[in-house]
């Protein structure tokens, strides 16, 4: 836009005219940034991200949509509220080191920005399994099944999965894998006169 500015002189002054260029720009320039509500996490604990994105001048809150990504993975969407922030929670991550960014995708306002990585760290969840019997006390030779239950220790979430061992102190009375509900069992009659400590050891596996 081309200002024209004149002055229209006076008894000691000419008359004289000058002019100026000023450039509107049509669109505001962002920076984006992600947070991670808890950092590290561990298998299936719910993790909030958070983006922020901020106008380089003026103080106009952007508004549009943010892409959140795992690498080239795309988590989920989210729109931006009144502050200029957008959330997503997951609890989808698997064990292991994530590279997490936040990618803003613009509007006829405010240009595209894409936040620096945030490398969030996923552990193993904890376990607790326990054991129970169907027949104590039982006699000599009579058939007992012993079932174990592996149970995901919270924050974290889901069903372990994997084998696991029966013992009587050190000795192996059998082992079977996990169901979808975490439980898996097994019989024996061989058990001699007495008490037993029975022991279910669970093997763990990438998760858990």
């Amino acid at each position: 836009m081309v200002h024209q500015h004149r002055y229209a002189s006076d008894t000691n002054f000419a008359a004289s005219s000058g002019s100026t260029t000023q450039s509107v720009q049509n669109t505001t320039a962002t920076t984006t940034a992600i947070i991670s509500s808890v950092n590290p996490s561990v298998f299936g604990q719910s993790v909030d991200f958070t983006a922020t994105v901020t106008p380089t001048t003026g103080s106009i809150t952007p508004t549009g949509t943010v892409t959140f990504k795992d690498g080239g993975t795309t988590l989920g969407t989210g729109n931006l509220d009144g502050n200029g922030r957008a959330t997503l929670p997951t609890s989808a991550l698997a064990v292991g080191s994530h590279s997490i960014t936040a990618v803003y995708g613009g509007t006829a306002g405010f240009t595209a920005s894409t936040s620096p990585a945030l490398t969030q760290t996923v552990n193993q969840d904890g376990t607790t399994t326990t054991v129970t019997s169907s027949l104590n006390p039982s006699v000599r030779s009579q058939s007992v099944t012993l079932t174990a239950t592996v149970r995901a220790n919270a924050p974290g979430s889901g069903a372990p999965t994997g084998k696991v061992t029966f013992k009587d102190g050190n000795r192996t009375l059998g082992n079977g894998t996990l169901s979808s509900s975490g439980q898996v069992s097994t019989t024996i009659s061989n058990l001699s006169k007495g008490t037993h400590q029975i022991t279910a050891v669970y093997a763990g596996s990438s998760n858990f």
